[in-house]
């Protein structure tokens, strides 16, 4: 599958009032609309049992108080970490089947489960990354389903000669994540924790923005800061946005990224973070390069879990041997830059460098 994947799953009223609020699609995705609109008739059908079968029994879940958050631009390894961290089972974190149709995997997710494992391509259309509907995965594509407004709707419907890196950065999202969505993602993560109790892992660059958010709503989040070399992250954003979406608009030409937008975004980004990160008591948040995490991925989990004061099992290290050995061949993307590129990402983000000791 290789298009319209960051909406499926989602209901059929959704989707139509999705649609109507951004305007309609364009006639060429008609077969995308289809796509979309067959899917959402079952996943309505099963919100409707699940809502049925478990509304009362989710009223009597105490909340969630203390999140794990992993915050940073994308394209830093935070997937790496993610996935590490994941094998813990202390910790209970989205995964595809349940991001894709967060409305009804209490009910659903065995038979979303078993479609996925046919028609799920097993790596991700921007990468080598491993692909398959029980691998961690990011709430946002949750939220973009049960939301009326999400960033990510932005990649369906691109601003009309805007890339959307340049519309991410003019929308304010401390702002735009409103109660209503901060209800609706408390929601998903009591559902996860409803089918596995654990303490809540979530991995989202999104959230990099809503730290202060986080922290009002979940007094005892915790996060880790994931950061890696711009001349690395800035090309590889490029390409991802690209990629998803041209095979995910429903409307409108994409208007391709760029180096120098994507060179701001991530600047923006950065900046947020440090904002919001630095008005932290310091016991709430890590910062971990990427670069030193890559060559010794079991000191830095070690390091995080001695911050944090997590018991580090023996159980959990040897799951992480085995992972790494399952990934030791894995290709990384290579992107080539010019000299002019170079220069202009080492000056714009000189700052960053200087911070984190980069050359």
């Amino acid at each position: 599958m290789n298009h319209s994947y960051l909406l499926i799953g989602i209901t059929f009223g959704r989707l139509i009032r999705l649609i109507i609020r951004n305007g309609g699609f364009s006639p060429i995705h008609f077969n995308r609309f289809l796509f979309l609109l067959q899917g959402s008739i079952w996943s309505s059908v099963f919100a409707f049992v699940e809502k049925v079968r478990f509304k009362k029994k989710l009223k009597r879940q105490s909340g969630i108080t203390d999140p794990v958050i992993i915050v940073g631009n994308w394209r830093t390894g935070s997937t790496f970490l993610h996935q590490i961290l994941a094998l813990d089972k202390r910790f209970t974190t989205p995964v595809v089947v349940r991001v894709s149709v967060p409305d009804s995997f209490l009910v659903s997710e065995k038979y979303f489960r078993a479609l996925m494992k046919k028609v799920v391509s097993n790596t991700r259309p921007m990468d080598n990354v491993k692909l398959g509907p029980d691998e961690p995965q990011e709430d946002e594509y949750a939220l973009l389903k049960t939301v009326k407004y999400t960033t990510l709707q932005h990649l369906i419907f691109p601003t009309e000669n805007k890339p959307f890196s340049e519309t991410l950065m003019q929308l304010n999202e401390e702002n735009s994540f409103s109660h209503y969505n901060v209800q609706k993602l408390k929601l998903f993560i009591e559902k996860l924790n409803f089918k596995d109790p654990g303490n809540i892992l979530l991995k989202n660059p999104y959230h990099s923005f809503r730290i202060s958010i986080f922290k009002k709503t979940f007094p005892e989040a915790r996060f880790i800061h994931i950061c890696r070399s711009p001349l690395k992250v800035i090309p590889s954003t490029v390409n991802m946005f690209n990629i998803i979406g041209r095979q995910n608009k429903l409307k409108n030409r994409w208007k391709p990224e760029n180096l120098y937008t994507v060179t701001d975004l991530f600047n923006h980004v950065w900046m947020s973070v440090k904002n919001q990160l630095f008005q932290l008591s310091e016991k709430d948040y890590i910062e971990i390069k990427y670069e030193d995490f890559e060559q010794n991925p079991k000191q830095y989990i070690r390091k995080i879990y001695d911050h944090f004061g997590f018991d580090y099992s023996t159980d959990f290290d040897n799951q992480i041997d085995e992972f790494l050995n399952s990934v030791k061949n894995y290709k990384k993307n290579r992107f080539t830059l010019t000299g002019d590129e170079i220069k202009h990402i080492k000056e714009s983000c000189s700052d960053f460098l200087n911070h984190y000791d980069y050359d």
